[in-house]
């Protein structure tokens, strides 16, 4: 026989979160970037000379973004805790 006892009842959540509507309209603002900004560009830094694509581009200075931010971060924290 079950158990009806309300408190043993798992409550579920059939509600979609806000986090993942923004991870997903971000993906797909990503996916449209990346397929409008495939020709190649020329890069040259210091003695470094490419053609990528712009997507990549900004993706990777993206990625570089990211670090930083999380590196400086950690960096506060722990200057915080002395």
């Amino acid at each position: 026989m079950a158990d009806k006892d309300p408190r043993n009842v798992h409550a579920t959540n059939d509600k979609v979160g806000i986090g993942l509507i923004i991870s997903a309209v971000v993906l797909v603002t990503i996916v449209v970037f990346i397929l409008q900004n495939r020709e190649d560009v020329p890069f040259s830094f210091l003695f470094i000379h490419v053609s990528l694509p712009v997507w990549l581009f900004a993706v990777v200075f993206v990625a570089l973004g990211f670090v930083l931010g999380w590196v400086l971060r950690w960096m506060s924290r722990r200057k915080g805790k002395r």
